[in-house]
């Protein structure tokens, strides 16, 4: 579970490689449209944007990995790991942040409100 300004996302913690804290990490380097890590350059989802929030510099970076790809995406702090269950998650409507690429692929109520649940394989 991450935070990204008011809002909280999950995320598949098996396709969290690294959390990054760009004051500690000598072999990021960040750019306006993706990254630098370990001298690979990978992309950018900026969660910010894609749920219409203006932008701000974060301090930790999730490093993500599928089968296919590798990105970075800002995130202002990491929470807690927790199961949900798959039955838990509602498919979004088709007409909900409909891309070709996908950033969200459902959402699940995690108590007082719900938590939009992030699209790996449309990410990666």
């Amino acid at each position: 579970m991450v935070s990204v300004g008011q809002a909280r996302y999950a995320v598949q913690a098996d396709v969290v490689r690294r959390i990054l804290d760009p004051t500690q990490e000598e072999d990021l380097q960040l750019e306006q449209s993706g990254a630098v890590f370990q001298g690979e350059r990978l992309r950018l989802i900026d969660l910010r944007a894609a749920a219409g929030a203006p932008p701000a510099r974060a301090p930790l970076y999730l490093l993500l990995e599928g089968s296919r790809s590798r990105a970075i995406v800002p995130v202002d702090g990491t929470e807690s790991i927790r199961d949900v269950a798959p039955a838990d998650i509602a498919p979004l409507p088709p007409f909900i942040f409909a891309r070709p690429a996908r950033v969200f692929r459902g959402v699940f109520s995690d108590g007082p409100s719900p938590r939009l649940v992030l699209d790996q394989d449309g990410m990666l």
